[in-house]
């Protein structure tokens, strides 16, 4: 070893950071080039945590030597361990830091009260993480205790979470769920003791402590509900992200090499996601949503300057093994009016049921395409009526947003981005004048690790195009009839003429603008649609075009479908039409 091989480098630092995926793990190396840091290389390679391999640690070092051919650099030792810091003559990096979803989800007993009350906060709280519900204890439940005992020994929860009572509520009926749960809970102490976390009435604490006692795992966060009208999820929720990384991440066969080459925490990737979520929502001062469709769980999160993001993740849906579930939260009819006329029930849902048994396999036709993103769009819809409901109740959302993240293969690496699009835009309802950005490279959790250590880099990196830029959306509310006039659009730039566009009500229209091409953009909605700044006005922006140019979608919301098969279909090739996909 020469010299230069035990000398740290000095600043600026290198960053390796590596997103552990159920499919498929990627790493992004970012530096500093031409005076600030840029990602300079990124690779993936299968996730080898499952059989055969079952050492996550082999498809990491796969991914990290991709970077090092493509760059020169070398990065692992003769060992294949990680050579940090970085040295004088290059070799190596400085840092490194890992995220995961490849762990399985908590598999989890909710105990609580009310339904409507602490077990609908509890949930909130849980679905901020990778969590699965097996089973719920009630007052209400029609089980008897001993039923309810054998349940909780026979699935063997990860963690029992117990809600309810409000601060010096409700205590004798919260009290005989806990000694049920201790039942159970010391059945299973001898074999896979779970962990329970107390999220309910603060002034029971001492008496859960001393009645679960000392061979239960007991931690304890605010209460999710103390009183009826206020909800405090964030503590409850850190607790269940944090036995994830204890009882998921931890016991991922190989992982304790990664840990050794850690420079910071592991963290879920959901939560990595919802960093830099908000660290954009910061930068544009304005609501951004970012959803990413994976192959074993959805992820969508959103993000407010001054407030808290929201986070939801689904561990029951995906575009791998739980694509099946679509079939059991969805009609097929609902799945297969996103589909033409050529393709029969039997072609899709036979599609869907390979594709959970086989999940690794990507669709080889047009009509499996087809399947796919029909499928996909009845998995987003579903994450997102749910997601507005925990959210928001019955007062859906109506701030305009600012930015759309979108990451997943399937949406970020589809044929054709025009049909992701059109998909987002007929799922996710987003209202306002925003821009859409696709996290081809499958950095956006990096960044987000980034953010929260150095912003700096995160910030310039974000400059350096890490994401592609499809394009600006502008989607006015309000309702009209198919004709009428929606909005006027002028477009003024120094390469181009000056162009102005009618846009009606139930259509959609592209605006061209070429990619990083500079704008000035006037809107001016009609009397009754409103763009974000109140009924009929109107808005000058300055945009810089992306893949697509700008596109305005005055369909409204929600869509209006016909019943006649053959209608519908000539309605939803015309949109494709329009979009250019």
């Amino acid at each position: 070893m020469t010299s230069d091989e035990t000398t740290p480098q000095a600043p600026p630092q290198s960053f390796l950071i590596a997103d552990c995926g159920a499919s498929n793990t990627t790493v992004a190396l970012f530096d500093e080039a031409a005076g600030s840091y840029r990602l300079i290389a990124q690779a993936a390679a299968p996730t080898t945590a499952a059989a055969p391999w079952e050492d996550i640690h082999l498809g990491l070092r796969q991914a990290i030597q991709q970077i090092a051919d493509a760059t020169g650099r070398t990065l692992l030792n003769k060992r294949g361990d990680l050579i940090r810091p970085a040295r004088a003559s290059g070799r190596g990096v400085d840092a490194f830091a890992a995220v995961f979803s490849a762990a399985p989800p908590l598999n989890t007993i909710l105990a609580g009260l009310f339904d409507k009350v602490s077990l609908a906060s509890a949930r909130r709280a849980l679905s901020a993480a990778y969590t699965h519900e097996i089973d719920t204890l009630t007052p209400a439940d029609t089980r008897n205790e001993n039923e309810q005992i054998a349940s909780i020994v026979n699935s063997q929860p990860d963690i029992i979470f117990i809600a309810g009572g409000t601060d010096n509520g409700a205590e004798r009926q919260l009290l005989d769920l806990v000694e049920t749960v201790q039942i159970g809970a010391l059945a299973l102490s001898t074999t896979k003791p779970p962990h329970v976390i107390f999220a309910g009435n603060k002034a029971l604490r001492e008496q859960i402590r001393s009645l679960l006692g000392e061979n239960i795992h007991l931690h304890v966060a605010d209460n999710v509900r103390p009183s009826l009208q206020t909800e405090q999820l964030h503590d409850a929720a850190n607790l269940v992200s944090e036995q994830y990384q204890n009882l998921k991440i931890k016991s991922l066969p190989g992982i304790q090499n990664i840990i050794d080459w850690s420079s910071a925490p592991m963290q879920p990737t959901a939560q990595a996601l919802a960093q830099i979520t908000d660290c954009f929502a910061q930068i544009q001062n304005g609501r951004v949503m970012a959803v990413d469709l994976g192959s074993r769980s959805v992820t969508l999160t959103e993000a407010a300057p001054n407030s808290e993001s929201r986070l939801c993740v689904r561990t029951d849906l995906g575009m791998g093994q739980p694509i099946a579930n679509i079939l059991e939260q969805a009609a097929l009819a609902d799945i297969m009016r996103w589909l033409p006329s050529s393709i029969t029930e039997a072609e899709a849902h036979n599609f869907i049921r390979n594709k959970a048994l086989f999940p690794q396999t990507i669709p080889g036709t047009k009509s499996e395409h087809r399947i796919a993103y029909a499928a996909a769009r009845e998995i987003l819809r579903n994450v997102v009526e749910q997601a507005g409901q925990r959210w928001y109740g019955n007062h859906p959302q109506t701030q305009p947003l600012r930015l759309l993240l979108v990451r997943g293969s399937t949406l970020t690496k589809s044929p054709r981005p025009n049909q992701t699009l059109l998909m987002l835009l007929d799922t996710l309802r987003p209202t306002g004048i925003f821009s859409v950005a696709l996290d081809v490279y499958g950095v956006l959790p990096a960044l987000g690790v980034l953010a929260e250590h150095e912003p700096l880099a995160a910030v310039q990196a974000l400059e350096g195009q890490a994401l592609h830029n499809l394009g600006w959306v502008v989607v006015p509310t309000g309702k009209g009839q198919p004709g009428q006039l929606a909005m006027k659009v002028t477009l003024e730039s120094g390469q181009a003429q000056r162009l102005e566009v009618e846009v009606e009500y139930g259509t959609i229209e592209i605006v061209p603008l070429a990619p990083g091409q500079s704008a000035q953009v006037a809107l001016q909605p009609a009397r009754r649609f409103d763009i974000g700044y109140g009924a009929g006005r109107g808005k000058t922006v300055t945009i810089r075009g992306g893949a697509l140019g700008m596109v305005i979608d005055a369909r409204g919301y929600p869509l209006d479908l016909p019943a006649d098969d053959a209608a519908r279909e000539t309605l939803m090739n015309q949109w494709l039409w329009d979009i250019g996909g």
